[in-house]
């Protein structure tokens, strides 16, 4: 069977939550230089991404939607604090007690372009960054299940797909 038309129909349409989701951990992974050629993605890892002994954790949100891309939505990003994790190198699982955030860095990436398209979604001068640590995060936040727009710029500038890896090793 030749399953070279399968990504493409996997994971085609950049727009949809779930790809662009994929598509912002690709990249932040190549602003950081830690996504290695051939390598696969390692899916329910205790983080999305790994860079100099920290992990990372990739948020993903757009204000243009696949059900309503001519309309503008309110984005959130998910930072619930987690009460199980596994390794995806190990194959162990753990549990927190108390529950806790599990990477130590979080890279908000918000896809701006309304409508929404593929080509837009692929480009990086169309997503705004912000890169905040986890004690930010939990001193901050506490908590709280999510986080908006407002928020974040209270919290840290936003910074351009070239500004992440130096605004990351400002927390290393």
């Amino acid at each position: 069977m030749d399953i070279s038309d399968f990504p493409s129909w996997a994971v085609g349409n950049l727009v949809d939550n779930r790809n662009r989701g994929i598509f912002a951990e690709w990249l932040v992974g190549q602003a950081l230089g830690v996504i290695n050629p051939g390598e696969v993605r390692k899916e329910w890892d205790a983080v999305d991404l790994r860079y100099r002994g920290m992990g990372v954790e990739i948020k993903a949100s757009g204000l243009s939607q696949t059900w309503n891309p001519a309309n503008t939505s309110t984005p959130r990003f998910d930072i619930h604090k987690q009460l199980q994790w596994w390794d995806a190198d190990t194959d162990t699982w753990g549990l927190y007690d108390p529950p806790q955030r599990t990477a130590d860095v979080y890279v908000f990436c918000l896809h701006e372009a309304v409508p929404a398209t593929d080509k837009n979604v692929a480009d990086p001068w169309q997503w705004r960054f912000w890169v905040i640590s986890t004690a930010v995060l939990n001193s901050e936040l506490g908590s709280q299940k999510s986080v908006g727009v407002t928020t974040l710029n209270e919290l840290a500038e936003s910074v351009s797909f070239s500004e992440i890896k130096s605004a990351v090793e400002k927390l290393v």
